[in-house]
């Protein structure tokens, strides 16, 4: 009689343990195709945005500047930005979130076209970019550049597109910052302005790559550093060689000998506390 009590437990446990293995396996498909379902709409809702930009660019390309047209090229830009929040809502900036502008300028010819596509927040010194890996990788077409592909030595033309629409960015230093393997993230330091001269290193940038969002950075440095003496010698015999390449060869300097800069390690820790905005 005890056999058969325990031939008849192990049944029913076996068919209840069964039952729910086909109910994970069932919910495990679901969620699948919930996800993958997700992922198409995103990815509508992506070549849509694209689509209506495009179309703007080429809109605006023969227009002349008047009150008439700025105020149609702010009406677009208004509309792309609708868009990009319903793309790029939730991030892991909550300002974003709630108060993100489209990082678009214009798209007048003659103001210049600016920048790359992505919802910005200025969060007190701080400026916070937000786009897709598939929007990004749209802008830089031409280049081809997307997830797979960056490295310390792209990102200076990255932040140029993403944060200088009236100055220059000049990478000094720039390298990759070691994450966990769903985590890509680098830094950069430069001389950014709108003139050349002996200017030393005054803005931070950081890149962080996480989930299907790429994340720009970009915050000036506090204090002013210390110049590099063999660096600054060669911006005073300016006289000698033209300013261009004078200036050309003041950054390689910096490029040099800011590597072994005692002045490095504490701007690299405010880099890494830029990135921990987005990671942690």
């Amino acid at each position: 009689m005890k056999y058969i009590y325990l031939v008849l437990f192990t049944a029913i446990f076996s068919c209840n343990g069964q039952e729910k293995n086909n109910d994970f396996k069932s919910n495990s498909k679901i969620s699948l195709l919930a996800k993958g379902n997700e992922n198409e709409i995103k990815r509508e809702q992506e070549l849509n945005y694209i689509k209506r930009r495009n179309s703007n660019i080429a809109y605006f390309e023969e227009k002349e500047y008047n009150d008439r047209t700025y105020k149609q090229v702010n009406d677009s830009l208004l509309a792309l930005e609708k868009l990009l929040q319903h793309i790029l809502i939730p991030t892991r900036v909550q300002e974003i979130n709630e108060t993100g502008k489209i990082n678009l300028e214009t798209f007048l010819p003659e103001l210049g076209f600016g920048m790359l596509d992505a919802l910005t927040v200025y969060e007190k010194e701080i400026s916070i970019l937000c786009t897709t890996n598939f929007i990004f990788s749209d802008y830089f077409k031409e280049q081809g550049y997307n997830f797979n592909n960056i490295t310390e030595n792209k990102i200076e033309d990255i932040f140029s597109y993403a944060f200088a629409s009236d100055y220059v960015i000049t990478g000094i230093h720039s390298y990759k910052i070691n994450q966990t393997e769903n985590i890509q993230a680098y830094g950069m330091i430069s001389i950014d302005g709108q003139d050349i001269g002996p200017f030393k290193p005054n803005s931070l940038y950081a890149l962080v790559i996480i989930e299907d969002n790429i994340y720009l950075i970009s915050k000036s440095i506090k204090k002013e550093l210390e110049g590099i003496e063999k660096c600054e010698s060669i911006w005073n015999n300016v006289d000698s060689e033209s300013e261009d390449k004078t200036w050309e060869n003041y950054c390689e300097c910096y490029q040099r000998e800011f590597t072994n800069n005692e002045q490095l390690l504490p701007l690299k820790k405010e880099i890494e506390k830029m990135v921990n905005l987005i990671i942690e």
